[in-house]
């Protein structure tokens, strides 16, 4: 199905990186036109300047006439809220994956999906819905992604890694073979985990601790 009129929900730093994925694609995968969705009381008037200097319609409101919609910021809870508030409005998942990237066709349709340069998914991947992948990570063999997982540039998950639901990977995060990372975790930037990342917990450093444990 066509993308008619696509809303990126989001005008920060990452939404404005899903508009570089998105001036990227190739002709037949550009939406036909793109409105970004800047919500009163989350996004600063400065980004949302930033924005209608790249010439992008901006709206404090859903368009009536939107087709399909892109949540465009890191944080998944976030994210979580803009998809319901899509979906009660009848919106279809877009996604946004770079030409750049290396993406299994099976998987290039994920709902939602965001990928960006120099990232790599390897074989048999599974993607859960509004997944975003920031710039050069790597998913390797067997991986296993829930809804709205979160992975920050540099990333690499080892082979058979499980990332639950709304976890949160910081940059440069290194998580070994046959890991799992719970529901809403937090990874923090430049760990290596070693050992299961327990729902809810936040990790950091080599190897990666729960914070407040020596």
């Amino acid at each position: 199905m066509a993308v008619q009129r696509l809303v990126v929900m989001g005008a920060g730093g990452h939404a404005r990186e899903v508009l570089d994925v998105l001036e990227s694609l190739p002709d037949g995968q550009a939406p036909g036109r793109t409105t970004v969705f800047a919500e009163p009381g989350v996004t600063t008037a400065a980004a949302t300047a930033l924005v209608r200097e790249r010439g992008y319609e901006v709206a404090d409101a859903l368009p009536a006439d939107a087709t399909h919609y892109l949540p465009a910021v890191g944080d998944p809870g976030l994210r979580r809220r803009f998809v319901t508030m899509a979906e009660e409005r009848g919106l279809l998942p877009g996604r946004a994956v770079s030409p750049l990237s290396t993406v299994p066709d099976v998987l290039r349709d994920s709902p939602g999906l965001v990928v960006f340069p120099r990232s790599h998914v390897s074989t048999n991947v599974t993607l859960g819905r509004h997944c975003h992948l920031n710039t050069g990570c790597q998913v390797s063999h067997d991986g296993w992604l829930g809804d709205r997982v979160t992975l920050s540039p540099g990333v690499l998950l080892a082979g058979a890694v499980v990332v639950e639901d709304d976890a949160f990977l910081g940059v440069g995060a290194v998580v070994l073979p046959g890991r799992r990372i719970g529901r809403g975790a937090v990874v923090g930037a430049g760990a290596v985990v070693v050992h299961d990342v327990a729902p809810g917990t936040t990790v950091a450093g080599n190897p990666a601790r729960p914070l407040g444990r020596g």
